[in-house]
């Protein structure tokens, strides 16, 4: 599997042939009438379109995402639902999860986003026949892949504009808490195994990036990410101020989980310092923003 370093140096010198291409940067894939590009990827060089007209992205996190970041047209995407918090429009195909090549190939795409792993939920065997593919690299945190891809499609501007409204919305979470709040430690929960308890606070998730862009100090309670916890998990959860709770089940809340057995001995779920919010681990900027919405509700706890 391509590593990170490979992901960063491609994606730097992708940027460089786009300076040199004359697509200009006005923040779209380039002019419909130029000649399409070949860029250098993990995957080795793929040729891609100067500006694509029907994009798939692979999965419904951050493939997706960073294909709406960009602007770019998307008719499909597979695997899981769309977040409520992607703005995601009418028009745009559900496909099959595992990745049906058959299907995909029917609707004709020029371009594809597919996350970086061989497997049939993802890069499946044939995806790569049927349009030009760029990889996203599941081990990279989330700006450095949407300004990989933007590299290659010559995007660059889109992809500012993105980091921009995210550094905004960053400044003014900072801003409006005060120094008490920012140094107590959060712990962020997952709770989407049922009877299980494991940490979403590590690299390279969503939620590890935001919270380091704040600067918030993390309650870091398993040793890896992945690693899930049983009744232990109350005990080490003790020295946590505040909890960003992620979940799939619909209804859980306060009261909840203030009466689970494990959970209830929690301080910060006695005292009712904790957000409960839908699945955050992966994703691009969409993701990145709901976070410090839920981030800004936890520290005014």
């Amino acid at each position: 599997m391509p590593t990170r370093r490979d992901f960063l140096a491609l994606a730097a010198t992708s940027v460089l042939l786009a300076g040199c291409s004359g697509n200009g940067d006005d923040g779209t894939a380039g002019d419909a009438t130029a000649p399409g590009r070949t860029v250098s990827t993990p995957l080795g060089e793929v040729e891609v379109p100067a500006a694509p007209q029907r994009v798939v992205a692979i999965d419904a996190r951050q493939d997706l995402e960073i294909a709406l970041a960009l602007g770019l047209p998307l008719v499909g995407y597979t695997s899981r639902s769309v977040q409520p918090w992607v703005p995601l429009g009418g028009g745009v195909k559900r496909l099959a999860s595992p990745v049906d090549v058959a299907e995909i190939r029917e609707l004709g795409p020029d371009l594809i986003l597919s996350t970086s792993v061989e497997d049939q939920y993802w890069l499946a065997p044939g995806l790569t026949d049927v349009a030009p593919v760029l990889p996203i690299d599941p081990a990279a945190p989330w700006p450095e892949n949407l300004r990989a891809v933007a590299g290659w499609l010559g995007a660059e501007q889109a992809a500012r504009d993105a980091l921009d409204r995210y550094e905004e919305r960053l400044q003014r979470v900072r801003e409006r808490h005060g120094t008490a709040e920012m140094t107590e430690p959060v712990a962020v929960l997952d709770l989407r195994v049922p009877g299980q308890v494991g940490d979403l606070s590590h690299p390279p998730g969503v939620p590890s990036t935001v919270l380091a862009d704040l600067d918030v100090p993390v309650l870091r309670f398993t040793s890896a990410a992945g690693e899930q916890l049983g009744p232990e998990a109350g005990r080490l959860l003790g020295d946590a101020a505040r909890l960003l709770v992620i979940t799939n089940e619909p209804g859980l809340d306060a009261t909840a989980l203030a009466g689970d057995e494990v959970l209830g001995m929690v301080p910060a779920v006695r005292d009712g310092r904790l957000v409960i919010t839908g699945d955050v681990t992966y994703g691009s900027v969409y993701t990145a923003l709901e976070i410090l919405i839920e981030m800004d509700r936890l520290l005014r706890l």
